[in-house]
């Protein structure tokens, strides 16, 4: 048996590791080098991912698969800034000096890092918060900053009755891009209707409610997260931006209304 057979879900043929994307060659080779030069066991290494990826099925992150790099990756971030090898918040700029980068450079155009760019709020994860279940069984929980749902039910991104398609694959893939997994939580929902608006989502932000109807395109969901990053980056909510606010809409009847 070797060093690999002990990681558990890798994706692997008879030859080895198998990887879909240059990125996860490299996050999988930093790993066996890090733990060549002993910042961290094998075995440390293995558990750890364990851990990650028992911890995204209990948050109802179950992977077929194609989500297992990006497991391996924020085990990685895990444990370089628990061993002390690089700082938690230098980290977080890093990431976001990437994601600034590739929101300024024009489609086509090999991405740069902005000069001089630098995040304007501390690196913050939400807090755990212990909660005793009915059979008495402690659990620690995140407590979020916000919760995103998008509607993928009857009628949302079904073109065959007659609505737009829904960028899904968008929706996930900058949810964890954007490192937002600790703080603002991402459900693919079924039905929340009102159907007739179609592509409908529903953000929650420390207590606010909005509905936003017809994000329809993959440059809607840029608008919806980079709405989501500026309030995380105040610590507050804002009332939504051009490129929303025409699509919100009112959902619940209110007291005294």
């Amino acid at each position: 048996m070797n060093e690999f057979d002990e990681l558990p879900r890798l994706p692997r043929d008879q030859d080895g590791p198998v990887f879909a994307e240059p990125w996860q060659a490299q996050a999988f080779a930093l790993a066996v080098r890090l733990s060549a030069q002993g910042v961290f066991t094998w075995k440390e290494w293995a558990e750890a991912l364990a851990n990650e990826l028992a911890d995204a099925e209990e948050l109802g992150e179950a992977d077929d698969g194609t989500e297992y790099y990006q497991h391996w990756l924020a085990t990685l971030e895990k444990l370089v800034t628990t061993k002390g090898l690089l700082d938690v918040a230098a980290l977080f700029e890093r990431k976001e000096a990437w994601a600034d980068a590739y929101r300024h450079t024009p489609h086509g155009q090999p991405i740069q890092l902005r000069p001089g760019f630098r995040v304007s709020y501390q690196y913050r994860q939400s807090p755990l918060h212990e909660v005793v279940r009915a059979d008495g069984v402690p659990k620690q929980i995140r407590v979020h900053d916000g919760h995103l749902f998008v509607c993928n039910g009857c009628c949302c991104g079904r073109p065959e009755k007659g609505f737009p398609a829904l960028a899904l694959d968008s929706f996930k893939r900058q949810w964890k891009s954007r490192g937002l997994r600790r703080r603002f939580h991402l459900t693919i929902s079924g039905c929340l209707g009102p159907c007739p608006l179609a592509n409908v989502i529903f953000l929650q932000f420390r207590g606010r409610s909005l509905w936003f109807h017809s994000i329809n395109s993959e440059n809607d969901v840029n608008i919806v997260y980079d709405y989501v990053e500026d309030m995380l980056q105040q610590g507050l909510y804002l009332d939504p931006p051009e490129g929303l606010a025409a699509r919100r809409f009112e959902r619940w009847i209110e007291d005294g209304r």
